[in-house]
């Protein structure tokens, strides 16, 4: 059951993260241009998409892990979810304060 609940509190954070960029790490350290690229750029919807996805991730996998009957499955799932999130967070959102080459 904790998966579901670490998977409803990534959902929250991704929310969150849409309404407030500035939660974000790093977001305070980037100059006024910067954050002006990646608010057009999207970096905001980005980051609250990938928290969408890995808290869906993370609530499907307690529930596949009822449906196989081995429920360490959401906690392991769980845990996985997590560090690819935050790589992909990392490695791709940097690229969203640059400058869009039209």
């Amino acid at each position: 059951m904790v998966s579901v609940y670490i998977g409803v509190f990534f959902i929250a954070i991704g929310i969150l993260v849409k309404k407030f960029p500035n939660l974000m790490a790093g977001y305070n350290q980037l100059s006024q241009k910067e954050k002006a690229n990646a608010i057009a750029n999207g970096l905001p919807t980005f980051g609250c998409a990938v928290f969408v996805v890995m808290g869906l991730f993370s609530i499907s996998g307690y529930f596949l892990g009822i449906w196989l009957g081995q429920p360490g499955i959401g906690d392991g799932l769980g845990l996985l979810v997590t560090l690819i999130g935050v790589v992909v967070l990392i490695v791709f959102g940097n690229s969203f304060t640059r400058e869009r080459v039209k």
